[in-house]
């Protein structure tokens, strides 16, 4: 019992006891397929964004993504 529920627990980012790597993405428009509000590095940096926090995906892209230096990349900007 107690096994089955260890199963259930587990996170979605392992396969078979090892971390899965966070997806690099080509470009915003890209990683707004699966992010449309994009992605912050944490709760703070997202602020009011919307966007899905998510620290190994923005380490994975913030190089390259991140052009305002804010910690969320990929942002939708308000009209």
């Amino acid at each position: 019992m107690i096994a089955s529920l260890l199963l259930i627990a587990a996170p979605a980012a392992m396969v078979q006891g090892k971390a899965v790597a966070a997806k690099s993405y080509s470009s915003c428009a890209a990683l707004q397929k699966d992010f449309p509000k994009g992605v912050a590095y944490s709760a703070i940096t997202a602020g009011t964004t919307g966007a899905k926090v998510n620290a190994a995906v923005y380490n994975a892209n913030y190089k390259k993504l991140d052009n305002g230096d804010d910690g969320v990349i990929c942002e939708k900007k308000k009209k």
